[in-house]
């Protein structure tokens, strides 16, 4: 302990006695020595008092100023950067206003921990906490594991900003949740549901038509346009797509351009759509379910009317990865058709589809009684 004394004299020839404190210490965000003093003291008990306030200052000081301490503070400064990340027309590469609402109620149900100090996080403290609200049916097991990549987004970012030196939870393994089927029409529905709108007229009949055999996304329809038809090599050239509340961005979701092809079948019906469109985007209709980014609603109530599975929008995109990996187009070109960043996320389908396991048993050599026939018995002639 670095306390040592000084004199000074306060009047002629009166001195006194202080206390001059020196402390040292590895900063823990900056890795470096740091060294602090203060005299004046007026008591050794005060001086040692104030030593242990410089040595912790030494380790903990934050290089930034004032250290963020609770939970509450950090997803506060957070989202304040976020939000002053949001994508405009001049930062085509900021959060979207749907992601950042999504990020945030990601911690709807986090509300205890906001007073909480960051130094008692711990991998086994999240666990056991999305584990009790599993298991008080506050969250189901889906929306607990996006709370816990919300939570370890948030300790990463603590990181990146220098309030943390490590993230106390980096090595938290991804919570399991069960895989569901992928809900998708078959080949028998997806003809009907086009036969049907066709037959009936139906305004989204060229909506379903180009999600069921292109395979793109709500958004990428929407900001799609003729020019970016090359009707000569069947190839539709991505670049924008038309956001709901945000309107047309000039991007994609994994912010790369993307080439699709298009179906021989289907292009005799988009020049016919194109012959009569009175628009530059390929989907012009005046609907406020799909300007609003509601078209699913009219969808079920289509399927539900002509007696095939009820399914959303985005299940039509399931649909054409499903059938067209049954039809045998290869997984890496599905890929590159739909945007998947990883080819895992399009294997999901294969797998649910079953495509893998069909008639994979058919050797298994177990003889199955069938029923027997009936024989027929001639009986003598009577005479």
């Amino acid at each position: 302990m670095a306390i040592s004394t000084y004199k000074v004299e306060v009047k002629p020839g009166v001195t006194k006695t202080f206390f001059l404190v020196q402390a040292e210490g590895i900063n823990r965000y900056t890795g470096k020595r740091v060294q602090k003093k203060r005299r004046g003291i007026t008591s050794r008990v005060k001086a040692e008092r104030v030593y242990r306030e410089l040595w912790n200052l030494c380790l903990e000081e934050h290089p930034m100023g004032n250290p963020i301490s609770s939970f509450g503070e950090l997803r506060e400064c957070y989202f304040n950067d976020v939000e002053m990340n949001t994508r405009t027309e001049l930062n085509l590469g900021g959060f979207s206003p749907k992601v950042i609402s999504t990020k945030k109620s990601r911690f709807v149900h986090l509300g205890s921990w906001d007073q909480l100090h960051l130094d008692l996080f711990t991998e086994y403290f999240v666990t056991q906490e999305l584990d009790r609200l599993e298991a008080g049916g506050i969250v189901s097991r889906s929306l607990s594991a996006s709370i816990q990549k919300e939570v370890k987004c948030l300790f990463n970012y603590a990181v990146k900003r220098g309030f943390l030196k490590v993230n106390p939870i980096a090595n938290l393994k991804k919570r399991k949740v069960p895989k569901r089927k992928k809900v998708a029409l078959t080949h028998e529905e997806s003809n009907l549901l086009l036969r049907e709108a066709r037959i009936q007229g139906h305004p989204y009949f060229f909506i379903w038509l180009l999600s069921l055999t292109l395979g793109l996304r709500r958004s990428e329809l929407a900001g799609m346009k003729w020019l970016d038809i090359d009707f000569e090599h069947r190839l539709i050239h991505l670049r924008r797509q038309m956001q709901p509340k945000e309107g047309l961005v000039e991007k994609l979701k994994n912010n790369e351009e993307r080439t699709v092809a298009i179906p021989a079948s289907v292009i005799s019906t988009m020049k016919e759509y194109q012959l009569k469109s009175k628009s530059e985007f390929v989907i012009d209709i005046d609907c406020k379910k799909w300007i609003g980014g509601n078209q699913s609603q009219v969808l079920r109530e289509f399927c539900r009317k002509i007696g095939i599975k009820e399914v959303t929008h985005h299940q039509l995109r399931a649909t054409y990865i499903t059938l067209s990996l049954v039809d045998g187009i290869p997984l890496g070109i599905v890929k590159e058709s739909v945007g998947h960043a990883k080819l895992s996320t399009t294997d999901e389908y294969f797998r649910s589809s079953g495509i893998e396991m069909r008639g994979k048993t058919d050797s298994l050599s177990i003889n199955v009684p069938q029923e027997m026939e009936a024989a027929v018995t001639k009986l003598r002639k009577v005479k």
